[in-house]
């Protein structure tokens, strides 16, 4: 008795020191996984082969269905859920039957010996088999039943190099394991036991009797009901090797770097519209290789959610021919006149402008800088919802100075354009023609801030985004009226860049939309958005090729309303109500002001109340002038009589000098007194050919001259120039001179014929 006592008690002290050693020694548990990018709804989008060279993927606990449990462990080890990793009576069995029988017993190894042995595989011997115990005591005494399946589930092998329920479901059947259905079970269950001598696609008649063997089985346990097993019974195996996922390749390589360390990336791509925009722009783009343009990138962005729906880097990831690997959304591009919108909503933030302000589009020269129109002609007075409509360059490029250059930058700084923020210090005013990078990625997040009321929000790429603890609230990029006002001018459908195509506007969504054209003609864009989506499209060549073809309108923008009427065809038509903070007014149809008592043309114009600019029209002007309005007078020469007063255009001397070289007519004010001897006040001409402080380089002195133009007052007819103080000539206001340098430093005058006086200092470098 003592002695049984003791044996027990050794026993005991056995059993004790086995689960301590067990729990104190270390275990290896890591499994090299393919690394997996999954769309929003968890279907597989693109797997990476495991760091061993396997197909190997993450099966996740909700993904291993009861029927599949309930297969797994009736097949392979019946008593998993009651022993401790080892059943030793099966064991003791297989023992006998090799020792005294000489035959090997299956059937002793249990899920968790299996799973110790593909842990760390090692050739089978008996001191092997107990390491192969030990570690399985290890792994239930520090795992659950449920992760110990887990880990067989996704190591268990399915022939070639193909590991784990997950690859093998995906890769012959092309679904996850959680839509298998029991005959699909069933047969990936047999697998294992034999993956080389029974290979899907090959062996399925074999499969199949063994299938059925086992469903057999299943039924007469009643593991599940008849029906169930009859009808796995007679459900066809047609199943083979399929390839890995592979789409949205340019996507699932982002994803893989930005996120280095996942095995499986859940991101927002919308796999149903995935799929359809990829199939409409490799359409599109096939038709638009007959011009020689072959890619399009395309990104399409939840406006509630700020989640990307919809990634294509390029039309064809396979065209290696015109580079079809390079990711559009994050190339770095000329974005032509794509920022023109913020721009203008900034400046009606600033109370510079409302959409009804008139601005003129006429030749100018700020600091050396001579902006041109997109098709080199010029339109005079316009009001800023045309300039806008129209994407007028020079009226941009006038607010842009007036706005800043830096205050400019500042703002698409902070709204995520990493290269701006790079280069803000060194970015002069051609930024608002194109004259800088961009990435797709960056112009659709900011149209999208235009569909969330001014507010500005990074762009969403991981499902998990939406669970971060920190509330994201918005950058303000604009406020609500002047997104508002920016909107209305951008969803008018009575502009330039409507598609030909789309003429009698019987497809055209309602959606706010801006294109934009490169110089060059490399890049075509067209961004567009209404209150549910936002949808960036690019349009040119990978290889920077320039095609005469290539424009914002008629190539970008056909892609664009193909695409909303694809994604969202159902669409509301009416826009949001204007908000409470904007207000609306009565404005001279001449000026864009408020009027006055001679503005007989006023039109309706929104306004922000205490920031727009309430100044009075003065497009008329009141002007003393003599009986036979030969000659104008000022206060200082005007008689006691024979005078008379008459109202005229208040025309700027820009404007006045751009009608006289063009040859349009204008009333123009008489000149003054020529018997007054009294200055009058005001701006002198202006120089418009030569900037101040600017060095210019002369590499032939007898050939290469300098010109003297300027723009002055609409009663100036004379101007006098002098060089370094001395009397150069005399000229017409609107007349072009052409002068020698003969000194390295130049003070350049200009006087007109009422005594008003203008003074430039330039430097000249002789080659």
């Amino acid at each position: 008795m003592k002695t049984l006592k003791k044996v027990g008690l050794w026993g005991l002290g056995g059993v004790l020191l086995l689960v301590v050693l067990a729990r104190l020694l270390p275990v290896r548990t890591e499994i090299a996984f393919a690394r997996v990018v999954m769309a929003r709804d968890s279907t597989v989008l693109h797997a990476y082969l495991a760091s061993d060279g396997q197909w190997r993927m993450f099966t996740r606990l909700d993904e291993i269905t009861p029927e599949l449990k309930k297969a797994i462990v009736y097949k392979e080890d019946r008593h998993f859920y009651y022993h401790p990793g080892i059943n030793l009576a099966a064991v003791g069995r297989a023992f006998v039957n090799n020792v005294f029988y000489r035959k090997r017993t299956s059937g002793a190894s249990t899920i968790t010996m299996q799973v110790a042995r593909m842990l760390d595989p090692k050739p089978r011997t008996y001191f092997n088999k107990l390491l192969e115990m030990f570690t399985a005591l290890q792994l239930e005494v520090r795992y659950s039943k449920e992760e110990i399946l887990q880990m067989y589930l996704n190591l268990v092998p399915y022939g070639s190099n193909i590991a784990g329920v997950k690859a093998a479901s995906l890769l012959y059947f092309n679904k996850t394991p959680d839509h298998l259905s029991l005959a699909e079970i069933t047969a990936l269950s047999i697998i294992p036991n034999r993956p080389n001598s029974l290979v899907m696609g090959r062996d399925n008649t074999r499969i199949v009797q063994q299938r059925n063997k086992w469903l057999l089985r299943f039924r007469q346990d009643a593991l599940f009901s008849e029906n169930i097993v009859n009808d796995a019974l007679h459900e066809p195996l047609t199943a083979y090797r399929h390839s890995a996922p592979q789409g949205a390749s340019q996507y699932a390589l982002r994803m893989k770097h930005m996120l280095p360390f996942a095995q499986e990336l859940h991101t927002t791509l919308n796999l149903q519209l995935q799929q359809k925009a990829e199939d409409i722009v490799a359409n599109y783009v096939n038709q638009l290789k007959l011009h020689n343009i072959n890619n399009a990138s395309v990104l399409v962005v939840d406006n509630k959610t700020h989640e990307v729906l919809v990634y294509i880097g390029s039309s064809d990831f396979r065209d290696r021919m015109n580079y079809g690997q390079v990711d559009g959304v994050r190339a770095l591009r000329s974005p032509g006149s794509t920022l023109k919108p913020l721009l203008y909503g900034l400046c009606m933030d600033r109370g510079m402008i409302t959409p009804k302000s008139i601005i003129a589009d006429v030749p100018i020269n700020i600091k050396g800088y001579s902006p041109e129109n997109y098709d080199r002609s010029f339109q005079g007075n316009v009001t800023i919802e045309y300039a806008l409509s129209h994407s007028l360059n020079i009226p941009a490029v006038k607010l842009l100075d007036e706005e800043g250059t830096n205050n400019f930058a500042g703002v698409l700084a902070k709204a995520g354009f990493t290269s701006i923020a790079k280069t803000r210090d060194k970015i002069g005013l051609s930024l608002i023609l194109g004259g800088c990078g961009v990435r797709l990625e960056e112009l659709t997040a900011l149209y999208s801030s235009f569909a969330n009321n001014g507010q500005y929000y990074p762009l969403h790429y991981f499902v998990a985004d939406k669970k971060a603890p920190v509330k994201d609230t918005g950058l303000t990029v604009l406020s609500q009226p002047a997104t508002f006002m920016l909107t209305k001018v951008l969803s008018e459908l009575h502009r330039p860049d409507l598609p030909n195509a789309y003429d009698e506007a019987q497809h055209v969504p309602r959606i706010a939309w801006k294109t934009g054209t490169s110089y060059g003609r490399k890049d075509a864009w067209s961004i567009g958005y209404n209150q549910r989506y936002t949808i960036g499209v690019w349009v040119g060549n990978f290889s920077a090729l320039g095609v005469q073809e290539l424009s914002g309108a008629s190539t970008a923008t056909p892609l664009l309303f193909q695409l909303f009427n694809a994604i969202d065809h159902n669409a509301d038509n009416e826009w949001a109500e204007p908000p409470k903070s904007i207000g609306f007014r009565l404005v001279c149809a001449e000026s864009g002001k408020v009027p006055n008592d001679f503005c007989t043309n006023q039109v309706m114009d929104y306004y922000i109340p205490g920031v727009s600019n309430s100044q009075q029209c003065d497009h008329i002007t009141q002007v003393w002038v003599s009986a036979d309005e030969k000659y104008s007078y000022c206060t200082y020469c005007l008689p006691p009589t024979g005078y008379k007063t008459k109202q005229l255009p208040n025309i700027s001397p820009e404007l006045a000098a751009y009608y006289l070289v063009s040859h349009i007519p204008f009333t123009a004010r008489p000149s003054h007194n020529p018997l007054c001897t009294h200055t009058l006040q005001g701006r002198g001409p202006v120089i418009t050919s030569l900037t101040n402080g600017m060095t210019y380089i002369i590499e032939n002195r007898e050939q290469q001259k300098l010109q003297l133009s300027c723009s002055a007052t609409s009663d100036v007819h004379k101007v006098y120039w002098y060089i370094n103080d001395k009397f150069y000539a005399a000229a017409a206001a609107n007349e072009k001179l052409f002068f020698k340098a003969d000194a390295s430093v130049l003070k350049i005058s200009c006087s007109d014929d009422k005594g008003r006086n203008s003074n430039i200092e330039i430097k000249v470098k002789f080659m």
